[in-house]
């Protein structure tokens, strides 16, 4: 019998840090769930550490896969297609969960179960005091949830880092963006349009998921991160203009996504972005932009 979950973990040289996530898995009050590894090309003991659980009776059962390095969006698109769960749960190499997590995500997917404008359902993410990323707890009525799309999280404190679940079935038809030669894209592309095409989270105000910023880990790295992948980058700010923003928000988004793509030697991109006018009229002051964006990258 599948799973009710997939929890989804994407790992490059995390062996240091993955057996606290595998503790906190172990540790669950529900396991209705299948752990899905995608080893993204480690070359430290990763292999080694997984192979010595998988002989464990955990509660769940454990799915490894090594692959060849090719960034966390690949990653993704990978797992998200071996998912054998009804929703799928993404979790970094570096957090850890909460003991009654997969027993509240269990009775909040049977709340929108069969919805046909609901994709999943969301919580909080916490720092290891359990207090919210943001400092505030989400905006959310008498039950203690909110249901919004991935564009409307400002609007409810969710804008600070969520965890969710999405259904499977339908998450697999909103593939991470990716670019040849690059290895990260925002995984905000994928998520936004799964917004525009009108699907909904239900959010709820619970920390259920801890994190732990690391000095390895890709929030850390922001800076290095748009140099190496400037077109992950240009993919993001262009996919903004569809979002209606204001004239000024848009324009500043067009200059950004030109930026980009003039730094990585990729003028055709302006050709297709979602704005031709818009992309027209940014274009000058996208050029001086890439030139201080290269002179910022020199120091990185």
């Amino acid at each position: 019998m599948a799973p009710l979950f997939t929890v989804f973990t994407p790992t490059y040289n995390r062996a240091y840090i993955l057996p606290k996530l595998y503790d906190s898995l172990c540790a669950q009050t529900k396991k209705d769930f299948e752990w899905l590894i995608v080893d993204d090309g480690s070359t430290d003991e990763t292999e080694e550490l997984v192979s010595s659980w998988l002989s464990i009776d955990n509660g769940f059962k454990i799915n490894y896969i090594k692959k060849e390095n090719g960034g966390k969006p690949r990653a993704i698109n990978f797992g998200v297609n071996l998912a054998q769960g009804k929703y799928f749960f993404l979790m970094d190499s570096d957090d850890h969960l909460l003991s009654e997590a997969m027993e509240k995500m269990t009775q909040w997917v049977a709340e929108i179960d069969g919805a046909e404008d609901f994709i999943g359902v969301g919580a909080a993410k916490g720092y290891p005091d359990i207090t919210y990323i943001k400092g505030v707890p989400p905006t959310v009525n008498d039950k203690g949830y909110v249901d919004a799309t991935n564009l409307e999280r400002c609007k409810y404190n969710l804008d600070a880092d969520m965890c969710e679940a999405y259904r499977t079935d339908l998450f697999r038809k909103f593939p991470m963006a990716e670019w040849p030669g690059e290895k990260f894209a925002p995984e905000q592309i994928a998520l936004n349009e799964i917004a525009l095409a009108g699907y909904k989270l239900r959010w709820h105000s619970d920390i259920i998921y801890v994190c732990d910023y690391l000095e390895d880990g890709l929030t850390k790295g922001s800076r290095k991160l748009e140099k190496n992948n400037p077109m992950g980058y240009a993919m993001m700010y262009d996919h903004m203009l569809k979002y209606g923003y204001s004239f000024k928000r848009s324009f500043f988004c067009a200059c950004q996504a030109i930026a980009f793509a003039l730094y990585a030697k990729q003028p055709k991109f302006l050709l297709r972005m979602n704005s031709k006018w818009m992309a027209a009229l940014a274009l000058p002051f996208g050029a001086v932009l890439s030139i201080r964006r290269a002179i910022q990258f020199r120091k990185v």
